[in-house]
């Protein structure tokens, strides 16, 4: 009966997949913690296999740092790690979940993991090597590492690991910013999606992109401002006491930016809403937000960009091709709404009917042509129609 009832547990138990991201699968905690089951015996199984333990270690850190399950002192990443070394130390693998556990600037374990990326690799994995190279301030130098991110990040792009839409999204923030212009941004799609347009696709290289949650660390933010031509800023502690602590950090090295370089500064959505002391000197210009210290007209500064700079002709055209879709990722196609349905009204109150309807039209079809929930898409397009 005992060998009956393990046969037949062993049949419901769920196979192994490959572990994406949170935000490229959409899953919950309990397909994560089931993968976690089914790598760990994939492990106990052919325990040189560096593809079964990155799994692993993935599952069990997403369960636990996204999902903040709290682990079992026998169950968490930090002891995968330790089972990893007695298995296949000094590897790739080894080094490459060492350096996701402890990322940080000048770490031992993404050097040696630089020293031998493999020629396959899963981009999430990819991934990971170049947020930790950004860190690191290989994006600022000219040297064999920042041309390794340089071929990293076409492997990505190659790869087509980055929506259509996204490089498109971003493509139109930078466009609209002039040349030389500092953009402040958080979150992978945001930050990846151009990192890969100027070294990828060598589109607007001369604007420096800026990493809004590596702001703290003094490493990074002193490569930022070398590579600005600079002075450091001096703001930065090692610890913060809190949220409001690290918010004033923060605002204090975009004013030193702003100030000692005398170039624009630009942020993304989510960076404006987290700079409290800055709310006075931030101003919405359609898809992205501008850091200046003396008031101006923003409406027709937006409205500049939209007739001038932004392509938006993809927003009203149906895909042409299958592409790498991450869940919620579509929901940057709403920004259009959220930043440039305010100028439907404006147009009509001048008399540009032609133009009013012609946005109306356009930022209706970027939300309808998206894969978002119904319900989502009425409550945006509700929003578009209480603009017109």
């Amino acid at each position: 009966m005992g060998v009956l009832l393990a046969s037949v547990t062993e049949s419901f138990a769920q196979a192994p997949q490959q572990i994406e991201s949170v935000i490229v699968s959409g899953k919950d905690s309990a397909w994560y913690a089931q993968q976690a089951d089914a790598w760990d015996r994939e492990v106990r199984k052919t325990p040189q296999s560096e593809y079964a333990w990155r799994n692993l270690f993935e599952a069990k850190w997403y369960l636990h740092n996204w999902f903040k399950v709290k682990p079992e002192v026998t169950d968490s990443s930090q002891l995968v790690i330790k089972r990893m070394e007695r298995a296949i130390p000094g590897s790739f693998t080894y080094n490459l979940c060492h350096l996701r556990m402890q990322m940080s600037p000048a770490n031992e374990y993404g050097e040696r993991a630089l020293d031998m990326v493999p020629d396959e690799l899963h981009p999430m994995h990819v991934g990971t090597l170049i947020s930790y190279m950004w860190f690191a301030g290989y994006a600022e130098s000219d040297n064999d590492r920042s041309a390794l991110l340089n071929r990293l990040l076409r492997r990505q792009y190659e790869a087509g690991y980055y929506p259509d839409f996204a490089l498109r999204f971003s493509y139109n923030q930078l466009e609209a910013m002039p040349s030389g212009a500092i953009y402040i941004g958080h979150g992978d799609l945001d930050l990846f999606s151009k990192l890969m347009l100027q070294r990828a696709m060598g589109l607007h290289a001369d604007k420096t992109v800026i990493v809004y949650s590596f702001i703290h660390n003094k490493t990074y933010a002193a490569k930022v401002c070398e590579g600005l031509g600079i002075k450091p800023y001096e703001g930065l502690k090692e610890a913060y006491t809190d949220e409001k602590d690290a918010s004033e950090a923060e605002a204090g090295f975009i004013r030193h930016i702003a100030r000692e370089t005398g170039r624009p500064v630009y942020c993304g959505a989510g960076v404006e809403r987290n700079v409290e002391s800055l709310a006075r000197n931030i101003y919405s210009e359609g898809i992205v937000f501008k850091y200046s210290e003396k008031p101006y007209n923003n409406v027709a500064a937006t409205k500049r960009a939209l007739e001038h700079k932004y392509h938006l002709e993809y927003l009203t055209e149906p895909k042409f091709r299958a592409e790498t879709y991450w869940k919620g990722s579509e929901m940057l196609q709403v920004n259009y709404v959220v930043g440039l349905a305010h100028l439907v009204r404006s147009y009509r109150e001048e008399g540009n009917l032609v133009r009013a309807n012609w946005l109306y039209s356009t930022l209706k079809a970027s939300v309808e042509n998206t894969r978002l929930p119904e319900d989502v898409k009425r409550q945006y397009i509700g929003y578009l129609d209480s603009q017109k």
